[in-house]
């Protein structure tokens, strides 16, 4: 089993796909013995319909954290989407709310679309497009730089794969992937690694292990382990394969964030 557990991806029923309450999440955490939880409600920062009511997560976050004082560690954060695209609706949350972690997430490859929502079996689409317009955009957002973590670097694989079954080549990409990571290593940005592949159908975590290979290639230490659990029962999922992944690449340690600032954990 597993030690030092912190999940730095979850929704609650806030976000506009979450299942659970923050409590009901809390309660699963302290059953699976995780020590702690970041609380990332989604923002999407091009997509008014996606965005939750960030305030009310960190207030019930704040109330959650004394109640299970001494039990459970609960963090507050954001997943910001597409914060790169519109800086001043990004800049207008995060200069105004005070979060301990900052998740930049790509969702779309256009704006307003998100890439789950795609039917990748439409002859308009196409395969090579989505993935060049998707890894153009993390890029950008690597060089926006107001977030703390890049979620799920790889994400369209996750439907691509994971949902239709259509095989993925990021070869073409490499470049502009390789560019990405080592501006998150230039900035003393991390990269999530998050096991909702595991449950989805991809069989894998996001990103994949050549990409996390690559990241701690070029000098990058700081990695967070995110479950993206939308309902309490997935808190945690997985997270002995991906730790065991770590470990393997060379990892020695993972990190969650309070106050913006990376806490080291020991893997183990």
């Amino acid at each position: 089993m597993k030690l030092n557990l912190f999940d730095s991806h979850v929704h609650s029923i806030q976000s506009h796909d979450g299942h659970s309450t923050l409590e009901e999440l809390c309660a699963r955490a302290l059953d699976r013995g995780v020590m702690g939880v970041c609380v990332t409600d989604h923002f999407e920062c091009d997509i008014p319909s996606q965005q939750a009511d960030i305030e009310k997560t960190l207030e019930e976050a704040v109330r959650l954290q004394e109640k299970n004082k001494g039990r459970i560690r609960l963090t507050r954060g954001v997943e910001l989407g597409q914060g790169h695209l519109l800086p001043e609706t990004a800049s207008q949350v995060l200069d105004r709310l005070d979060f301990d972690f900052v998740l930049g997430s790509v969702h779309c490859a256009d704006p307003g679309q998100d890439i789950g929502e795609i039917n990748f079996n439409d002859p308009g689409v196409t395969v090579s497009q989505v993935l060049e317009r998707y890894f153009q955009s993390s890029y950008q957002m690597a060089k926006w730089g107001r977030f703390d973590v890049m979620a799920h670097l790889g994400y369209p694989e996750r439907y691509i794969w994971g949902k239709y079954r259509i095989p993925v080549n990021f070869l073409p990409y490499e470049e502009v992937i390789q560019e990405t990571l080592r501006l998150l290593v230039e900035s003393g940005k991390g990269l999530e690694v998050n096991t909702a592949g595991y449950r989805q159908g991809l069989g894998k975590t996001i990103p994949v292990l050549g990409i996390l290979k690559r990241y701690f290639q070029l000098g990058g230490r700081i990695v967070t382990l995110g479950s993206d659990a939308h309902q309490a029962e997935d808190i945690a999922a997985d997270f002995d394969v991906a730790m065991d992944i770590l470990t393997g690449i060379g990892f020695q340690y993972f990190a969650f964030y309070r106050e913006r600032q990376p806490v080291m954990l020991k893997l183990i």
